[in-house]
């Protein structure tokens, strides 16, 4: 008894030094005693240099989410806090105190809080990694994570830009942290890491998520991150933009080379009128026709056979099933052949292949055409855009208006819409690295495809090989494209084959490879600013909205219309007013970038935003832009402008465009790789773009995972993860009141369950719940076709696939997908399901199977419709019913002949 007194007492005067340990670095940074060690928030005044020392700024410290799950990697940590004096401290007790240990010879300032919010990411970093200490194999991931997220009410949240380097890593310093461990007996948090290699991993980071160096990143460099949610729509656009203009570009430029007339030249100016006056004729005009009307024959069937819109129809007519997304491969296939390459592999291969592998299964899906009639089919829907003298004028007399102006360089100018256009799409196709998108038409290969497990559907495969040099210097690497990419390599390559200047995306003379980045980089840029004004999707907003305003008063055309636009777009509905808020942030936006980028003409002199400044100064400015820079710009930073009238040096200059356009959208080629990233996480799940959807849904893991091989690629793809998993789980709980959920599967109930066991109501009960299970219960996603794995805690053994209490997600297949805790089902999952539970349908319904064999199958034909079921209860959606009774008859067979046996 006298032994565990003492050792109380030992405890104690143990805590007691700690405590006024600790107290006594506290002092240094709040000599008034403002805050005391034991609390958990301390609120600490301070002055600075740059304000009168009677005024006090003051300092919030707020160390109680140390005390939540989130931050709590572990129980409590033993560290020496003197010479051979040793305490075990809680996880809260032990922030405060390795932050008064990093921070108390530091004037306290706002830095301070920052510093504090750094160690709030470490310590939640760890805890989500399940792990004990910062190695130096996990520096890379901690650092991506920082530098595209913020820790905001215990949950990691997406940031629009990366944060400013001195106000975020400057002074934490993870090698100071770890010092300080091992000084104090600490083993865990943070491991003896070498500076170099902090650097290093720092710098991969940088490369990685921003496309900069660090060096360049502590000189001032940030980037600007572009989500899907906002991307697809930019991407959808400038591939709208491209499929509707190059049949029209591509005819004019070989029409007008033919003549002679190359827009990069000065040539005669009334001629180029001539073309383009409706009023005006002559040989010239009539040899002009002639030839605009054979370039645009020689096109427009070829490049309209791979709309969308024509592949929809041409799959209709031949009663094929458009649920299927192989099927969309396989027409695009046997077009490819016909149109681009009838060598590579003969169509009746392509046909008689997928014909005996769909007659084949038993699924209730056949084809019973014949390659004649295949192209018959095709040719009743392509033959009508052919054009004739008429319809040429008409055609052209459209664009008489646009090109009256300066006709060569109007005319050039939308030469260099479509190409960025085009280049826009296929970068956000592809993913790659800008400097990567050099090579000439000769860099596209293709060859069979020998993967038996797709070849059926997909017969070819395309490759660009070339440079990457980045990472392989000068050679050549082999990187494997979608058959829509390739399509529009060639498209692009043919519109700008004119120029031979050995790059297939560009039309641009570049004096060497290198400045190809600098190229693409304009390319997708070019259409930033015309887009929020001209992308469908908002006009048809506006006009709905338009409408709905002037209910009454619209006449029987404007009714018609509304009504038309109404069953588009609900105006109530959580998704349709997302879209409007986009749509006018967009808008927004884009009224501050084109602010930036006024450029005016003083004596002569090419002036450009430090001229907008001194205008503004001086009152000359307009009253619009004079908004713009009070509503964005801070009162320190106005007022700073003001007193200097005289002008503003570059750093000035710079620092206030920079806080001009915080938070606002840009598109980049890095930010189109990020978006790569996670289009290939959500191409099944949701609304990811027409566009992207087309391109990317029949991807499978193969493809994709060439793409990985790369530390970079695979550090954006962790990015990307966590995005996506933020995205389903938060899009999961804000449709919970809402009336149609297109959602299945025992993720999607786990989430139910929990809205129902923590009473959720409010929004803020909504915000606190999703952030629970991204934090506390998402480890990891895998996309499959027919569901996605929501890898989550405490589930592993549960598992479909789990061995000895570990999942083996690599043995995804609907068999054990379709009936596990974390599978997740979206409507875009449905096609997944169809085709990949064909085998089990077939065995279900061949009569020469024996019972054992089809029980098997079976309880996975059992799950599929139990999941379709699901997914039918609150849609209205054709396709789920029809196949739903194909699943019932399939079932009541094998019932039936096991009641017989």
């Amino acid at each position: 008894m006298i032994n565990l007194d003492k050792s109380v007492n030992h405890i104690d005067n143990n805590r007691a030094k700690f405590l006024l340990y600790c107290n006594d670095m506290l002092r240094l940074i709040d000599p008034d005693k403002n805050a005391s060690f034991d609390c958990d928030q301390w609120v600490i005044p301070f002055t600075t240099s740059n304000k009168s020392k009677n005024e006090k700024l003051v300092a919030t410290l707020n160390f109680s989410d140390f005390n939540t799950e989130t931050l709590k990697f572990q129980q409590s940590l033993r560290i020496e806090f003197q010479v051979g004096e040793f305490i075990n401290l809680s996880i809260v007790e032990f922030a405060k105190w390795l932050f008064l240990q990093q921070r108390h010879d530091n004037t306290l300032d706002y830095r301070s809080v920052w510093y504090l919010g750094m160690l709030k990411m470490l310590f939640a970093y760890l805890r989500e990694q399940n792990a004990d200490s910062l190695e130096q194999s996990t520096l890379e991931g901690f650092f991506s994570l920082c530098l595209t997220h913020d820790f905001v009410s215990g949950n990691f949240i997406k940031r629009l830009s990366s944060p400013a380097y001195g106000s975020r890593f400057r002074t934490f310093n993870v090698a100071n942290i770890a010092r300080t461990l091992r000084l104090h007996s600490v083993d865990s948090v943070v491991t003896n890491i070498h500076e170099d290699d902090l650097n290093k991993a720092f710098n991969f980071a940088c490369l990685a998520q921003m496309n900069m160096t660090l060096a360049d990143y502590k000189k001032g460099g940030t980037f600007d991150f572009l989500t899907l949610d906002v991307g697809k729509h930019y991407i959808d656009y400038c591939a709208n933009f491209f499929e509707q203009n190059i049949v029209f570009a591509t005819a004019l430029r070989c029409s007008l080379m033919s003549l002679g007339m190359d827009t990069d030249e000065v040539g005669n100016r009334d001629e180029w009128k001539l073309l383009f006056n409706e009023n005006s004729d002559g040989s010239l005009k009539e040899l002009f026709y002639q030839l605009f009307i054979k370039n645009y024959n020689e096109l427009v069937v070829k490049y309209h056979a791979f709309n969308i819109e024509k592949l929809n129809k041409v799959i209709s007519s031949l009663k094929l099933d458009s649920s299927r997304f192989d099927a969309y491969e396989f027409v695009r296939s046997l077009l490819y052949a016909r149109y681009y390459d009838d060598q590579l592999k003969k169509r009746e291969h392509i046909l008689s292949e997928y014909a005996a592998s769909l007659n084949g299964d038993n699924a209730g899906f056949c084809i019973n055409f014949t390659l004649q009639e295949f192209d018959n089919c095709c040719d009743k829907l392509l033959t009508k855009e052919l054009i004739d003298i008429d319809k040429a004028k008409n055609i052209l007399s459209q664009y008489s208006q646009r090109f009256s102006t300066n006709t060569r360089v109007s005319i050039g100018s939308y030469f260099n819409d479509v190409e960025a256009a085009g280049t826009t799409a296929f970068v956000a196709y592809t993913g790659w690295r800008a400097s990567e998108y050099g090579f000439p038409n000769s860099a596209l290969k293709s060859a069979v495809n020998k993967d038996i497990l797709d070849a059926v559907y997909s017969p070819f495969r395309f490759y660009i090989k070339w440079l990457s040099p980045k990472t392989n210097g000068d050679t050549l690497l082999e990187r494997e494209i979608t058959l829509s990419s390739t399509i529009l390599v060639k498209q692009l390559s043919t519109l700008n084959q004119f120029k031979n200047n050995g790059f297939a995306l560009t039309s641009t003379v570049l004096g060497n490879n290198t400045q190809i980045e600098r190229q693409i980089s304009n390319m997708v840029t070019r259409h930033w600013q015309s887009f929020p004004k001209n992308y469908t999707t908002f006009t048809e907003l506006d006009e709905l909205q338009l409408l709905t305003a002037k209910d009454s008063e619209c006449d029987l055309l404007e009714q018609k219309n509304k009504q038309k636009l109404a069953k588009k777009y609900d105006l109530e509905s959580r998704a349709v007013k997302e879209l409007i808020e986009l749509r006018d942030k967009l808008r927004k936006d884009n009224q501050v970038l084109a602010l930036v980028a006024r450029k005016y003409l003083v004596d002569g002199k090419t002036l450009s935003f430090a001229e907008t400044i001194r205008r503004y100064v001086n009152q000359e400015i307009d009253l619009a832009s004079k908004e713009i820079l009070v509503q964005r710009l801070s009162t320190e930073t106005l007022a700073y402008i003001k007193a200097n009238p005289d002008g503003m040096g570059k750093s000035d200059v710079k620092a206030i465009i920079d806080e001009l356009t915080a938070g606002i959208f840009k598109a980049t080629p890095h930010a189109l790789r990020h978006i790569w990233a996670e289009a290939v996480l959500r191409r099944y799940k949701g609304d990811v773009g027409k566009f992207i959807r087309a391109n990317f849904k029949h991807i499978d893991e193969r493809f994709f995972m060439a793409y990985l091989k790369g530390k970079e690629a695979r550090a954006i793809m962790q990015v990307a993860k966590r995005t996506t998993i933020n995205h389903i789980v938060r899009f999961r709980i804000k449709s919970l009141s809402d009336d149609e959920r297109h959602y299945a599967g025992q993720f999607d109930r786990f989430v139910n369950k929990a809205a129902v066991i923590t009473k959720v109501h409010s929004q803020a009960d909504y915000e606190k719940l999703a952030n629970k299970i991204v934090s506390d219960r998402v480890v990891d996603i895998k996309v499959n076709a027919w569901n996605t794995c929501v890898l989550r805690k405490g589930t592993y053994a549960n598992a479909m696939c789990s061995e000895n209490g570990m999942p083996q997600r690599h043995k995804a297949a609907p068999k054990l997908c379709l009936g596990c805790i974390n599978g997740d089902i979206e409507e875009g999952n449905f096609s997944g399901i169809v085709v990949y539970i064909k085998p089990d349908i077939e065995a279900c319904r061949n009569p020469n199977l024996p019972m054992f064999i089809k029980r098997l199958h079976l309880v996975t034909v059992r799950l599929a419709l139990k999941r379709i079921q699901e997914l039918s209860k609150s849609s209205d959606d054709s396709r789920y019913p029809k196949f739903i009774e194909y699943v019932k008859e399939t079932i009541e067979m094998v019932t039936r002949l096991e009641e017989v046996s």
